[in-house]
């Protein structure tokens, strides 16, 4: 089967119509194999357009260092703690490892340290520092250090002796230099923390109230409770206090803007459940999934990345090709890991600084490097977050 044109056929000067020429009728007809071959050649064309916009706002991540096996265990800014062969090993974001000493049976971050625990003792490592003198404090009976998002206190809880639903729990407050700064109760079981040098404000729950989650600010320096917030319900996400002072509070099923007295200035509700938030200068990025056990969902997954702005307006979202995206701050950039991603975000607008694929899971982030998960180990990924 092809495809023709109709033919007109002039007359000739004495108005008789020419004879018919079949062969000349054939070269007027367009075969469908030239027809397809056009047709396929305009697609590829257009792909290879498209691709080439693609790969404009892509870079090319480096890879500064592997470590075949092993577990992570901790992250803070200046590194990764991986457990590999019956130790612990310090990987820092140039991509150098070193042993951790002591044998911990847990290793938590609290601002610019690391706690170790080795029951009854807790050791602050520095690992920034590298040299410096590992600090140890001794523990009372049930007393744990608390996870500090920021600053540069070492926070540590415990119940009361045989506690009861509704008593209050014991918070401690460990200097740099080993010293107790404050002890005092507090009304509710604490999660973590996040601190401005003057403030701590902590994620906490209260245990006799059916888990319901409360925001609770004390002072860094006495240790005296400023004001509590119950909030909820849902669970923990995220903390941070922005530069004006106002506190942002993620549960997975709400964000909220408390001011620095503790009142709620706004609340933002989303459809799905929020898996990761992340703030700069105000701006509140969340990854908002509808799907909980992370499945992905069709082509483009199930999740968006949204910013809200200091008033609670949402600023921008974009669809994600995960259905729990990881955010991060670093630079003053947004940092989203998916599964084999890494995308760069302006915060106050979602333009795209670029994105880079990398070679397997994509962890965490430390400064402007990545840690990625790959073949049963981890590989430190530079993918440009400082020059985009």
């Amino acid at each position: 089967m092809s495809l023709s044109f109709p033919t007109v056929r002039k007359a000739k000067h004495d108005g008789t119509l020419p004879e018919w020429e079949p062969e000349r009728q054939q070269r007027k007809r367009i075969s469908r194999k030239h027809v397809m071959f056009a047709a396929c050649a305009m697609i590829v064309g257009i792909a290879l357009s498209l691709l080439h916009m693609i790969q404009t706002g892509t870079t090319r991540p480096k890879v500064i260092a592997s470590v075949p096996g092993g577990e992570l265990r901790a992250s803070c800014d200046s590194g990764f703690v991986i457990a590999r062969d019956g130790s612990l090993i310090f990987l820092d974001t140039d991509g150098i490892t070193g042993p951790l000493p002591g044998d911990y049976e847990t290793v938590i971050n609290s601002g610019a340290w690391l706690v170790g625990l080795e029951p009854p003792f807790m050791h602050l490592i520095r690992p920034d520092l590298p040299g410096s003198q590992v600090l140890t404090v001794r523990l009372a009976p049930g007393e744990r250090p608390v996870p500090v998002l920021q600053g540069d206190a070492v926070i540590t809880y415990r119940p009361q002796q045989d506690i009861k639903f509704g008593e209050p729990w014991y918070l401690r407050a460990v200097s740099g230099e080993g010293a107790v700064m404050w002890d005092r109760q507090l009304p509710y079981a604490p999660l973590f923390g996040t601190s401005d040098g003057r403030h701590l404000v902590m994620a906490a729950v209260d245990i006799s109230g059916g888990g319901t989650p409360w925001a609770l600010c004390v002072s860094i320096n006495t240790g005296e409770l400023m004001w509590q917030q119950p909030l909820g319900p849902g669970a923990w996400r995220y903390l941070a206090i922005s530069p004006d002072g106002n506190v942002r509070a993620v549960l997975d099923s709400c964000a909220y803007c408390l001011t620095a007295d503790g009142q709620v200035a706004w609340a933002y509700r989303p459809a799905g459940m929020i898996a990761s938030a992340a703030e700069h200068s105000g701006i509140l990025a969340v990854s908002v999934s509808n799907e909980p056990s992370g499945a992905r969902t069709g082509l483009f997954g199930n999740a968006q990345v949204m910013a809200l702005s200091k008033d609670g307006e949402v600023l921008w979202e974009m669809k994600t090709t995960e259905a729990l995206p990881r955010l991060f701050v670093s630079a003053g950039r947004l940092i989203v890991l998916e599964a084999g991603k890494v995308l760069c975000v302006q915060p106050d607008t979602g333009d795209v600084f670029f994105w880079a694929k990398v070679d397997g899971y994509p962890i965490t982030c430390a400064k402007d490097v990545i840690l990625v998960y790959k073949d049963d180990g981890f590989a430190l990924v530079d993918p440009g977050i400082s020059s985009p």
